[in-house]
């Protein structure tokens, strides 16, 4: 009777533990399903959304900044504030739309780089810049010639492009205390774009030459160490385009990885090698960016029917594994920063994590002007005000 008992008992836990086995993979089967859905569909995922996840707002929703933007010469995003200039004016605003401070700066046509603490601002077509550090002025100066694109790293970092003396572009590399280390002269080419590596160690120039039949684009990657004591050996690596392949994008990531965007593929330019990313598709492809802290994101035409959708959001890592996001509508702008993605479709905003979720969906009713975005505050611009999402 007792042997019959234990039987009986051994039974009925090898039952029970195969329920819950089968339970769990269910449980799991479903949730896979549950997220497969939406991803890829953006009907359930809107529902998800609005009805669950509470994550779409309308413009009522949002904190409005009430503000003639016509007369604004600048507007971004930076360390969780909103900021504008007006009349050599820059001024803080807060997440809340409350103004926090303000900075004397004199620039006719800014133009800016940003990461992190740090943001970087220019005068396109003058000389002067300046380096903001939270809500200081940490240095300013003067270059030669008349600038035309800026660029900061973490650290503080700074190299500024200028043109109009006796070479065809000027590199100007500052450290963070605002020490001019060098200058990098091109003789013939023009310089499109340039950024200094997270250690400080490498300068990266995207430089074009117009002087053939065909423009040829080029990338150098500089030792600053070296750059100092003899700039003809300063040169660790050097990549050459195609006749016709015209570089626009320059972003260094994780490390020593150069990111650069040509009018026809995205490559990763190391100081020992160079390795293409992504080959760009003109019927396919709509969007590509190389702003993310790791990585590139594109957004391409869908052609599967199943999911529903006109196209789909890409976000690829440096070893090109993808994380997909379903987009629908016409989508008229793609904003990149950091880890945070800004998919305008109409008067529509679609904020997108790097991972492929979204943090939040804005509904606008009329035409929007612009975003600006970073991780946890997003800047809808309208002529006559801006609205302030966070996330």
């Amino acid at each position: 009777m007792k042997q019959y008992s234990l039987q009986k008992f051994k039974e009925s836990k090898r039952i029970k533990r195969k329920f819950k086995i089968t339970l769990t993979i269910m449980i799991i089967s479903i949730l896979i399903i549950l997220i497969a859905l939406y991803l890829a569909n953006s009907d359930f995922r809107n529902f998800i959304d609005v009805h669950i996840l509470r994550k779409e707002i309308s413009e009522n929703d949002a904190i409005q900044l009430n503000i003639d933007v016509e007369e604004l010469s600048y507007v971004n995003v930076f360390n969780n504030n909103i900021i504008t200039i007006n009349g050599g004016v820059l001024t803080f605003y807060s997440d809340k739309g409350k103004e926090e401070g303000n900075l004397d700066i004199i620039l006719s046509s800014p133009i800016s780089d940003s990461d992190e603490k740090y943001l970087v601002l220019g005068d396109k077509g003058g000389n002067k810049i300046y380096l903001i550090n939270d809500k200081n002025i940490k240095w300013e100066k003067e270059v030669e010639g008349k600038i035309s694109k800026v660029s900061v790293n973490k650290k503080g970092y700074v190299s500024v492009i200028s043109s109009g003396n006796t070479s065809e572009s000027d590199i100007s590399v500052f450290n963070a205390k605002g020490d001019n280390i060098f200058t990098y002269h091109l003789a013939s080419t023009y310089a499109i774009d340039s950024d200094i590596s997270e250690n400080n160690k490498y300068l990266a120039i995207a430089e074009v030459d117009y002087s053939g039949v065909s423009a040829k684009s080029q990338i150098k990657i500089l030792s600053i160490d070296d750059v100092q004591k003899d700039k003809t050996k300063a040169i660790v690596h050097t990549y050459d385009g195609e006749a016709g392949d015209i570089v626009t994008d320059l972003n260094y990531q994780d490390g020593d990885n150069a990111i650069c965007l040509f009018d026809s593929y995205i490559i990763n330019i190391t100081p020992e090698k160079d390795e293409k990313l992504y080959t760009i598709d003109n019927n396919s492809t709509l969007f590509a960016d190389i702003n993310l802290d790791k990585g590139y994101v594109k957004i391409e035409k869908e052609s599967e029917e199943i999911f529903k959708s006109d196209y789909r959001l890409k976000i690829s890592d440096l070893s090109n594994n993808e994380k997909l996001y379903a987009l629908e509508g016409n989508v008229k702008k793609l904003k990149v920063n950091s880890d945070m993605m800004g998919i305008v479709s109409g008067t529509t905003v679609e904020f997108v994590s790097k991972d492929g979720w979204l943090c939040k969906k804005y509904i606008g009713s009329k035409e929007i002007k612009d975003i600006y975005i970073s991780k946890n505050i997003a800047a809808i611009v309208y002529k006559d005000r801006i609205d302030i999402i966070t996330f």
